[in-house]
C-alpha cells in the first residue's frame, strides 16, 4: 500500500475519503536575496494561479516572503557602509572618538591604541 493513497471509509455510509500523502522532504528555497525572495514570491503566484496552492495559503506563505525580504533588506543596509544609516563594525578606537588603527600585527596595533589614549 506504500505507491497507493491512503484512503478512510466510513462504516456507516461507506464513503470513502482520501488522506493527504504523507509528508516527504522538507521544502528549502535560496532566500539570501532580495532577488531569491522575488523569485520565490513569483513561484507562488504561478502556483496559486495555476490552482496548485490555496489562496488562503498563499496569502499567509506571500505576507512571510514580505518579511524575510525586509530581513534581508535590513541586513543589507546594516552591512553597507556607504548607504544612510549603515554601519560598519564599531573598534574600540571608534567608541572613544579616536582614529581606527589599522594594521595587522595586533601588537603593534596595542601599541598604536595606546599611543592615542594618551
Amino acid at each position: 500500500m506504500d505507491d497507493e493513497a491512503m484512503v478512510i471509509i466510513d462504516g456507516s455510509t461507506g464513503e470513502v475519503e482520501r488522506l493527504p500523502p504523507a509528508k516527504t522532504q522538507r521544502y528549502r528555497a535560496k532566500l539570501d536575496t532580495v532577488q531569491d525572495v522575488r523569485r520565490e514570491l513569483a513561484k507562488l503566484y504561478r502556483e496559486t494561479r495555476s490552482g496548485l496552492i490555496d489562496p488562503a495559503d498563499a496569502t499567509k506563505l506571500g505576507w512571510l516572503l514580505g518579511e524575510v525580504r525586509k530581513t534581508v533588506e535590513l541586513e543589507n543596509k546594516a552591512n553597507d557602509p556607504q548607504s544612510e544609516g549603515g554601519t560598519r563594525p564599531m573598534t574600540l578606537a571608534d567608541f572613544y572618538g579616536q582614529e581606527s588603527i589599522t594594521t595587522k600585527d595586533p601588537i603593534q596595533a596595542a601599541k598604536d591604541y595606546q599611543q592615542l589614549m594618551r
